[in-house]
């Protein structure tokens, strides 16, 4: 599979076209939202002026290979590709990183849960969540857990940073199943998964799938079938029902090659 290694701290909706008709949906069928202009915006850091927005904006686009990026003032993010999301910080502190030439193992350090935490993840599952989503969660945990990798993922029924928290909210029919974080700089799983309550509707094979899927984002895989990140080590091109493929399936198990990957980055 061409999974690829993200090698930036954001989160991505897993993205649907949903109709009717159709029992599959696919990320790039969903339009990216238009930049906006501005000059100066308050962040939790200070100001960003409507300069820095553009120098961010080229790198990234330089670094990702992703012609499709813009800047979200209200949510302080750029939306990358129409799904990857970075927030204002993490542009920032990626930038710094290149510029003094940071190596690729640092990198992938930076964004993938350390091995110290790797067997001891923990998920918070917020009142929020409907039923048919835990039962999904439920599903997707036993799935990366049977994966054959270092992985070891648990619930909590606490809170406590460092965890997943999985919370649920209707955003509407946007074509966004889920939104899922990368993992930070201190080598923690993705610190939260908000699901789509509007697609409560999906076949419990399909929710399945989209868990499956973001919790490989917490972990710090990217789509398989994108250029962005780092291709795992012996894993082809395209894998068409990889789980990390923008392409919401109903799940059925991971690939071959899904498996070859996880192992890769997570040995035992």
């Amino acid at each position: 599979m061409s999974n690829a290694l993200f090698t930036k701290p954001s989160f991505l909706a897993f993205a649907a076209l949903l109709t009717l008709t159709a029992t599959s949906c696919k990320k790039n069928d969903v339009a990216a939202p238009a930049a906006v202009a501005t000059t100066e915006v308050s962040t939790p850091t200070g100001t960003v002026s409507a300069a820095e927005v553009e120098t961010l904006t080229n790198f990234i686009r330089t670094s990702t290979g992703e012609e499709s990026v813009s800047y979200d003032a209200a949510a302080q993010n750029f939306v990358i590709a129409g799904d990857a999301v970075m927030s204002i910080e993490e542009a920032r502190a990626h930038r710094v990183a290149r510029q003094e030439g940071a190596q690729t193992e640092h990198r992938q350090s930076y964004y993938t849960v350390a091995r110290a935490k790797a067997n001891i993840i923990k998920v918070f599952v917020d009142p929020t969540v409907p039923a048919v989503w835990r039962t999904a969660l439920d599903r997707a945990i036993a799935n990366w857990n049977a994966s054959g990798s270092y992985l070891r993922i648990a619930k909590s029924a606490t809170y406590a940073t460092g965890m997943l928290k999985v919370v649920a909210v209707n955003n509407g029919a946007n074509g966004v199943i889920a939104t899922t974080y990368y993992p930070d700089y201190s080598g923690n799983v993705g610190k939260s998964c908000t699901i789509n309550s509007n697609y409560n509707y999906l076949s419990a094979g399909q929710q399945i799938f989209a868990i499956t899927h973001e919790l490989g984002h917490a972990f710090g895989f990217g789509h398989t079938n994108s250029t962005y990140g780092m291709l795992v080590p012996g894993t082809p091109n395209t894998d068409a029902t990889s789980i990390m493929n923008a392409v919401c399936l109903s799940w059925t198990n991971f690939t071959s090659y899904d498996l070859l990957a996880i192992r890769k980055v997570y040995p035992r």
